[in-house]
């Protein structure tokens, strides 16, 4: 099988070696005992340990496992498997979960193939920059391939990838293009206007509606928009630990004040909306 992996330091291919990954410059990469391998190089993070800690990869499990973004999960997944019923083409399918955290919607996006294209091999990855967000990921499922690497610099070669996924993560259009195939697709999952509503008139005085991000414009007509589906409900956290534990899955987390972090722990429910835009692209011939 040939090889997708290209190493971050030189772009030659990766094989497999005993212990991880080998090019033929002998830059080598060890894979974790959990299994996964890390190819985000020292001089490239930003910080010690960049991405989200140990403490925010927890919560976002703990919610997910709640199964109150399923319905989320499941309109990515029907997106997808539109997005494969085109012209047959050689191999497996390749997808990849760009920003993939730790694992929730790929894993139930492997689950949910393997029923509906369960006579076709598709291989599975992940790419995050946290690194406690993979050795998460490796949790819910071992045999995906799962790796700590930046969306800035992804280590796969060009022309790669039918599906990459990216989800409520940092986006880089140019290179995703870069390693979707001819025929291959990028699902951006992003806020909809009222998306976590009720959290955000309590952070706010003022909350203001979510704008989509502007993919086409970024994309710079390597990518043209196929599909929109949006998906709009109302969900009950029940505890102050469940809105604690949603507060922390997103960039509000990181931005307001102690005070306002500590009115948002005093609550013991909540209403607010999930609402979410799943927008799929083609890549065009240029």
């Amino acid at each position: 099988m040939t090889s997708i992996l290209q190493c971050p330091v030189c772009r030659e291919l990766l094989l497999l070696s005993a212990d991880g990954y080998q090019c033929s410059k002998n830059h080598t990469f060890d894979a974790a005992r959990q299994g996964y391998v890390n190819f985000l190089l020292a001089h490239k993070k930003h910080s010690k340990e960049p991405g989200d800690s140990p403490e925010m990869i927890r919560s976002r499990r703990r919610f997910l496992d709640l199964g109150l973004y399923n319905r989320v999960s499941d309109n990515v997944n029907e997106a997808i498997a539109g997005a494969l019923r085109g012209p047959e083409t050689e191999g497996a399918f390749t997808i990849l979960d760009a920003g993939c955290g730790e694992g929730f919607y790929i894993k139930r996006l492997k689950e949910f193939l393997l029923r509906g294209l369960g006579s076709r091999t598709l291989d599975y990855y992940g790419v995050d920059i946290s690194k406690f967000a993979v050795r998460q990921a490796t949790q819910r499922d071992k045999t995906m391939n799962w790796f700590v690497a930046s969306i800035n610099d992804l280590p796969f070669a060009a022309s790669s990838f039918d599906i990459v996924l990216n989800i409520f993560s940092p986006a880089n259009v140019a290179e995703f293009s870069r390693i979707l195939k001819e025929t291959g697709s990028l699902v951006i999952v992003s806020p909809g206007p009222r998306h976590l509503n009720g959290l955000r008139e309590i952070i706010y005085p003022i909350a203001r509606e979510h704008a989509a991000p502007d993919i086409a414009e970024q994309a710079g007509g390597l990518l043209a928009l196929s599909t929109t589906t949006r998906v709009n409900y109302r969900i009950e956290l029940k505890s102050s630990a469940e809105v604690m534990d949603l507060l922390a899955m997103t960039p509000y987390y990181w931005n307001i004040d102690l005070g306002t972090k500590s009115k948002v722990e005093a609550l013991d429910q909540l209403a607010t909306d999930v609402d979410v835009e799943i927008r799929v692209f083609r890549k065009t011939s240029r």
